[in-house]
């Protein structure tokens, strides 16, 4: 991940022609093939773009850059929140970034800030197994939950838990802010894509034992799976 102040960014390598992976980016009809589930693209600049991700979340903005088969840029419509995607063919492919630029992105606590990268991540995942393998894995994603916000324990182990919804499945387990998750099942947890990547492995109305720390002592707690409260 590379980052400044007011800017973060996440690549991946497609092992596919340039011109598919151009067309994955800009078009309505490939869009939805592996990112939207419904997308209204009017690719010019100027020209509008409205996004639904699924998951309750939907994005719009206007092109004021085209680079065709390297780079474009979609701003948001208050001006203050800019995604540009650029495309760099390499030897193994096609280098996909895309970078998000904001005033308020550094001034965004970690745990918003990572759950940003973390779906930007997933769906580059599924970009490039969508081109490589013809698989979607949507359908997989944002699952289960158990009703905290987190962010990952720099330096350390583990993800700390930083807020704790009333009524969750975590709150019935008696997890408190500022605990210290460190492994799932036995699993060990490095951060926060790492617990929510093995916390959706897990079925949903089971059971999982998290080990945690809270003021330095480890023990083993017994908590409920829920469903990802928002619908795909």
């Amino acid at each position: 991940m590379k980052e400044n102040k007011n800017s973060v960014k996440r690549e991946i390598v497609v092992n596919a022609p340039l011109n598919k992976v151009w067309d994955a980016l800009t078009k309505p009809e490939h869009l939805n093939l592996w990112y939207t589930k419904n997308a209204d693209i009017e690719f010019r600049i100027g020209g509008k773009g409205y996004m639904n991700h699924g998951w309750g979340a939907t994005s719009e903005g206007v092109f004021t850059e085209i680079d065709i088969m390297k780079r474009f840029v979609l701003q948001s419509i208050d001006g203050d929140f800019t995604t540009i995607t650029s495309l760099e063919e390499i030897s193994d492919g096609v280098k996909v970034s895309i970078e998000y630029q904001a005033s308020f992105i550094g001034e965004m606590n970690q745990s918003t800030k990572e759950n940003m990268l973390f779906g930007t991540s997933q769906f580059l995942e599924n970009l490039k197994s969508v081109y490589e393998t013809g698989t979607d894995n949507r359908s997989k994603f944002w699952k289960t939950w158990i009703g905290i916000a987190h962010t990952t324990n720099e330096g350390e182990r583990g993800t700390r838990v930083l807020q704790v919804k009333e009524d969750s499945v975590a709150a019935t387990a008696g997890i408190k802010p500022e605990d210290i998750i460190l492994e799932i099942d036995g699993e060990e947890i490095g951060g926060y894509e790492s617990f929510e990547r093995t916390l959706n492995k897990k079925n949903v109305n089971g059971n999982v034992t998290l080990t945690i720390e809270r003021k330095n002592e480890k023990s083993q707690v017994n908590c409920f799976v829920d469903a990802y409260p928002v619908p795909y």
